[in-house]
């Protein structure tokens, strides 16, 4: 039986995935939201194109919900960052499994909230990063934990894009309504993959950030140490050519490389031979998402990770505005 799936937000990224998803037998697209008409447009459109029925258009997301939870099975929810914790509380709440777009949340606060909603539901929350359900991460995250590669040493990451200049204007360089500037956009792929990876609690954390004359950070640097131990460094700038990322985590025995968004691995071994693996992302996240929802698979992107990252982003904050002061997360 076909996933009765709602969409809340329907721009680029989530106009992208309906496209992919809407010709899939095993979803059914059944409402969409967007407050841009145009947007709207672009989803009956899209199901036109393919054949597929018009899914049902709102402008308000509470309407959608309220109205059409008894006749949906999950909804998939890709707002502005703000915006996450309020909708995904009360989808959970109506009973529906939720695929939240990345960052889960802006704080701490919001994400015990949504630790306290997902466990009375019982109900699923995925958080999408395409890194967090990459099985070339996930695997990753194994072989970390079995010393396949030796001692985990260390694990330094950089992220950068002409993020600045795209989204001059745009919501995302609005702090009340993002939350954060490009660490907290594209470089959260990059902090949410480095703490998956570890897999140990973070005790300090040591960050610069620079606005660059625009509204949000444009430029973070961070450094901080892993309860057990591992150090690691990250970078993002927002000011810099296309959106790429490398994530290298030196063990002992190799040095092993990954991106963000978990697409593709490195393994380098001493002799210097590298093997690349690769990894399509847009139906992996379904796939995923669906695996989860029936018990196949352990939820490997969960509320307790989208806290782990609340962690580390409101450390970073904090520091920063200490001018790179020492913090200790508890």
């Amino acid at each position: 039986m076909a996933l009765k799936l709602a969409v809340i937000g329907c721009g680029k990224k989530a106009s992208q995935y309906i496209e992919t998803w809407i010709s899939r037998s095993d979803v059914s697209i059944d409402a969409v939201m967007d407050p841009n008409e145009d947007a709207m447009t672009l989803v009956k459109s899209i199901a036109d194109q393919q054949g597929q029925p018009q899914p049902a258009c709102f402008s308000s997301w509470e309407t959608l919900l309220q109205s059409q939870s008894d006749n949906l099975d999950a909804v998939y929810i890709c707002t502005p960052h703000a915006s996450h914790a309020e909708q995904a509380e009360m989808a959970l709440t109506l009973g529906l499994d939720v695929l939240l777009e990345k960052p889960m949340v802006t704080s701490v606060d919001e994400a015990n909230r949504l630790i306290a909603a997902q466990e009375s539901s019982g109900k699923a929350l995925v958080v999408a990063y395409q890194g967090g359900l990459s099985p070339l991460v996930q695997q990753l995250k194994q072989d970390i934990l079995a010393n396949t590669y030796g001692e985990l040493v260390s694990i330094t990451a950089s992220i950068w894009e002409n993020w600045a200049t795209t989204y001059a204007g745009h919501w995302k360089q609005i702090p009340a309504v993002s939350g954060g500037g490009f660490m907290f956009d594209t470089g959260a792929h990059m902090m949410n993959t480095v703490s998956m990876l570890a897999n140990s609690p973070l005790t300090n954390v040591t960050a610069s950030m620079r606005n660059l004359d625009y509204p949000v950070d444009i430029v973070t640097t961070v450094s901080g140490e892993l309860e057990n131990g591992t150090l690691f460094n990250l970078h993002a700038c927002g000011n810099s050519i296309r959106c790429t990322s490398r994530i290298e985590c030196y063990f002992t025995e190799y040095v092993v490389r990954v991106c963000a968004w978990g697409r593709w691995m490195e393994i380098e071994d001493s002799d210097g031979k590298v093997v690349r693996k690769e990894q399509e992302s847009a139906n992996n996240l379904m796939n995923v998402f669906q695996q989860t929802i029936t018990g196949e698979i352990d939820n490997p992107s969960d509320v307790r990770q989208g806290l782990a990252m609340a962690k580390l982003w409101d450390a970073i904050k904090l520091s920063a505005s200490q001018q790179g002061a020492m913090v200790t997360v508890d």
